[in-house]
């Protein structure tokens, strides 16, 4: 079985030193890249072809995430180990290429509902780009067509963007290998979009005050901002600050979420504003000065101060957390006095919803759900109040920041089909006042 690792740092440059043992220490100089996927073979051997491809995305392409090129490359070459195929060796017929075996595979476990169209068409768009890569740089030698792992292709796309009227459609490369994802956002195939019923939020209404301070502000930030889960976790008080009253509602405001002004970590690293309700960033400021949270930022500030002084042996996650901690404080940190992640809330909310399914067992959402709730009442909300649905796709497109417009569509969609999500975004409102309006247990 092959196995797929996460190493510690990893650096660009070492240097390789003599002890005087007579063994060798490798010292790093610079460069440091963080915490790398490292793939090893069921024999425990290193995998010298893949594992040079994820340090080739990281350290030349500066990938942020490797994670789906990791996961594919170790199911591909899990595949490989379990039919006794070799990664380089290609014959003449396609249908014995391991390339297009693998893609069967892939196929066969959409059919069996193992795995989402979604899924399978990143695992088998990485592993193009992985043989793409090995050509390049000569770690695989084709001779001739009939050798090659795939066939490139040339696809007409239809243009969606803002110029669409102008150039209606593009030409993009691809290869034979591509497997096609449903358009419809309806289709079992994909993700859908699962927000929260009034039933639903009814039962988080009940629950929420069991939670504790920082989960149900968290919880309620993501409902009434439509903030993704790690924007929630790294949201500051320099975000805070830029609160401004939007002029068509005195009862709520906008504030800026940008990597590079606010420290706010944002998906594409994208600076936009998101609406907030006055009575929440009334109730957040109210929390930035409590006694509560002021301990666990004094936690916060001894751990920057030796960070300070002795900043080494720290993974490269959790020095450019600190650093963006030193830059722009955190509304939320731990108990322990660390910053809060994505992943920590996650675990929270999962604990949290395990209490709720308890006496509850329909209640099955993700904190992912929460987003998609305000988008869902929001955009409901919009057409309501006599907007068009152009002008309502693009105001929810700008506060929710999604790269592309058919994402924000399959909200309007998913309210044609659900008569029952058409009301008033007000409801969010009165779960907020109510949810405020207890203490925390």
């Amino acid at each position: 079985m092959a196995y797929l690792v996460h190493s510690n740092n990893v650096f660009k440059q070492t240097e390789l030193q003599k002890l005087d043992d007579g063994s060798f220490d490798c010292k790093p100089i610079k460069d440091n890249l963080g915490s790398l996927p490292t793939l090893f073979t069921h024999d425990g051997k290193i995998n010298n072809e893949a594992n040079s491809y994820l340090f080739y995305l990281k350290a030349i392409k500066g990938a942020k995430d490797l994670l789906p090129c990791a996961q594919a490359l170790h199911a591909y070459y899990q595949f490989l180990e379990n039919k006794g195929l070799a990664w380089d060796q290609f014959p003449p017929i396609k249908r014995f290429k391991p390339t297009y075996l693998f893609r069967s595979q892939l196929l066969n476990q959409i059919r069996r509902g193992e795995l989402a169209h979604s899924t399978a068409s990143v695992r088998m768009n990485q592993i193009v780009n992985y043989y793409k890569w090995l050509m390049h740089d000569g770690y695989l030698c084709i001779n001739g067509e009939k050798e090659a792992p795939f066939k490139i292709e040339f696809v007409s796309v239809k243009s969606s963007g803002m110029l669409a009227h102008i150039s209606p459609k593009f030409i993009v490369s691809t290869s034979d290998l591509r497997i096609r994802v449903p358009k419809d956002a309806s289709s079992k195939n994909i993700r859908p979009l699962f927000p929260l019923t009034h039933e639903s939020l009814n039962i988080l209404t009940q629950y929420l005050p069991r939670a504790s301070e920082e989960l149900r502000l968290q919880v309620l930030i993501a409902l009434d901002t439509g903030m993704r889960i790690q924007e929630v976790a790294t949201l500051s008080l320099n975000a805070l600050d830029t609160a401004t009253p939007l002029t068509e509602s005195e009862h709520r405001y906008d504030i800026v979420l940008s990597p590079q002004s606010t420290g706010v970590q944002t998906k594409y690293l994208k600076q936009r504003r998101v609406e907030i309700s006055s009575v929440l960033l009334a109730t957040l400021n109210e929390y930035l000065t409590s006694e509560r949270r002021l301990k666990r930022v004094k936690k916060l500030n001894e751990k920057l101060k030796a960070f300070v002084e002795n900043p080494s042996n720290l993974k490269q996650v959790t020095v450019e957390s600190l650093e963006r901690c030193m830059r722009h404080e955190p509304l939320f940190v731990s108990e322990q006095g660390n910053p809060v992640s994505a992943k920590s809330i996650e675990a929270r909310w999962t604990e949290f919803r395990t209490s709720i399914k308890k006496t509850c067992p329909s209640f099955i959402h993700r904190f992912h759900d929460l987003r998609s709730t305000y988008g869902t009442y929001r955009l409901s909300d919009l057409l309501e109040a006599g907007l068009s649905p152009v002008e309502s796709m693009e105001l929810l497109m700008a506060w929710m920041g999604h790269r592309n417009e058919t994402t924000t569509w399959k909200y309007l969609h998913y309210l044609k089909r659900k008569e029952a999500f058409k009301v008033k975004f007000g409801i969010l409102d009165g779960i907020m006042h109510e949810a405020l309006g207890n203490d925390d247990e």
